[in-house]
């Protein structure tokens, strides 16, 4: 519950793929493809666009996803694409989300992304890469709280929650 007692609602769910920064990024075959039959405007820089038109200033954005597709093989068997994939969506998506919604945030906003242990121990099991991107998404947080902090004057930070059972 809120602090006046009422509890949250949820005004309007927008669809991202944080793996497209604008839509000229997008691919034929994800323009054609059945999952995105009827969507339009889930781009990063579509998705700033349209909450900065709904709402005007933000004071938050969360960054809480990640995607390896070679999750589940060794580092030794990810291949090239399966690596860069994980780095792109689990790790450059958040500086992309930042250099488009930064420019919409209220002075003293925070942005917030989620990492995870293996990061900076060896996790078995957690591979694709995907160890890699965390670690990566970890250093860019640094970088990004020092440079998003004098240009827009927002908070940058990232946590790491403990495992978490998910479908991902």
């Amino acid at each position: 519950a809120l602090s006046d007692a009422s509890k949250m609602e949820i005004a309007k769910i927008y669809p991202l793929d944080a793996v497209f920064d604008s839509p000229e990024d997008v691919p034929t075959e994800i323009l054609e493809n059945k999952r995105y039959a009827g969507l339009d405007g889930y781009t990063i820089s579509e998705v700033a666009d349209a909450i900065e038109k709904d709402y005007g200033k933000i004071d938050i954005v969360v960054h809480a996803l990640a995607n390896g597709p070679e999750v589940a093989k060794p580092l030794l068997e990810t291949s090239r694409k399966g690596y860069l994939a994980a780095s792109s969506a689990s790790a450059y998506s958040a500086v992309s989300l930042l250099q488009k919604f930064g420019p919409i945030m209220n002075e003293g906003g925070s942005m917030l992304s989620l990492t995870y242990i293996a990061s900076e121990k060896v996790i078995p099991g957690y591979g694709g890469g995907m160890s890699s991107a965390k670690a990566q998404l970890e250093s860019d947080t640094r970088t990004l709280a020092y440079e998003a902090g004098r240009k827009w004057g927002i908070r940058v930070n990232t946590i790491s929650a403990g495992p978490l059972k998910s479908r991902a």
